[in-house]
């Protein structure tokens, strides 16, 4: 069943996503920290030390006081994101039922949540995302938000095609797959016919999208599991 996408303010989720990044730090060696965080907001570096945090009570202070302060453009923006989305939603699930069956949208919570951070991640484990609390190209959400969706039923999609890859050891081949699929995907010329606007894509896949949206954008209809086999073939390059 298609999911019925909510939009929700919670400080409490971007207290989560800051410790996710801290969390992520041991694995990427704060790249996403630095980017995210530290980019946007460099006074709070003092309460971090080589990754790790020296004073949560602060930076949860920090947050709770921004939002107070955002509040009135976090709730209008909020607004604005929803009621652009309700516009090409059904467009998109139509778009999207080209590439997975019905049962790839497992049952979860599907709610956005608005970010004060410099990216905009998602949560498999309960279908959640973020969104910019504010955004110059407030119609650059709705790409924001059909790029998170997509997200969730690629993972349904090819652990069910692909079981193997759910052992830990897959798990920077998977996201690099998913991300490049997304990218070929929505940049592909009927999907840009609805949203307008290209995905914002990953330095590092620049290079394997180039070339294989030479064959994928010829299609009118793109070809989904045999674009994820390239993909595959051509994502074990890529190194951490």
């Amino acid at each position: 069943m298609q999911p019925k996408i909510k939009f929700k303010i919670s400080v409490k989720k971007d207290i989560d996503t800051l410790l996710a990044f801290t969390r992520d730090a041991n694995f990427d060696g704060g790249e996403n920290l630095n980017w995210a965080i530290f980019r946007k907001y460099p006074q709070l570096k003092k309460h971090y030390d080589n990754n790790k945090i020296t004073n949560q009570k602060e930076l949860e202070k920090f947050i709770k006081d921004k939002y107070k302060k955002e509040k009135e453009i976090t709730e209008k923006n909020l607004s604005i994101y929803e009621k652009n989305w309700r516009k090409i939603e059904s467009k998109f699930f139509k778009l999207s039922d080209e590439l997975f069956e019905k049962k790839y949208w497992t049952k979860g919570k599907y709610t956005a949540f608005p970010t004060i951070w410099g990216m905009f991640p998602r949560f498999l484990e309960d279908k959640t995302f973020q969104v910019p609390y504010k955004y110059r190209k407030k119609k650059y959400v709705n790409v924001v938000i059909a790029h998170e969706l997509l997200h969730f039923a690629f993972y349904e999609y090819i652990f069910d095609k692909y079981p193997k890859y759910k052992a830990d050891k897959y798990n920077f081949l998977i996201w690099n797959t998913s991300e490049i699929f997304n990218e070929i995907t929505q940049n592909s010329p009927k999907w840009l016919k609805v949203f307008g606007v290209k995905t914002m894509g990953y330095p590092m896949h620049k290079k394997i999208v180039k070339k294989l949206e030479k064959k994928y954008h010829k299609q009118e209809d793109i070809n989904r599991d045999e674009l994820v086999e390239d993909i595959l073939k051509e994502a074990e390059s890529i190194k951490m």
